[in-house]
């Protein structure tokens, strides 16, 4: 009885704004740190196949950095 009481206060307009705002800034974090987890297991594994072809290391910078350089240029 006394937990719906505090469930149904607690769920009342001002603070579910309150909930939610504090829910936008951590779902961002997490997307972010999903996003650069991504990007960077996207690079080792682009790394991979290039080691696997036999590509030298010279060859193999100029490859991840023309590739920087063209992610940079569509955004």
């Amino acid at each position: 009885m006394l937990a719906d009481s505090m469930w149904a206060r607690m769920m009342e307009m001002p603070q579910i704004a309150i909930i939610m705002g504090s829910l936008i800034p951590i779902v961002g974090l997490i997307a972010n740190f999903w996003y650069r987890a991504h990007k960077v297991q996207s690079e080792n594994q682009l790394k991979r196949t290039l080691v696997e072809r036999g590509m030298s290391a010279d060859e193999i910078e100029r490859v991840i950095a023309a590739r920087t350089e063209d992610a940079d240029a569509r955004r």
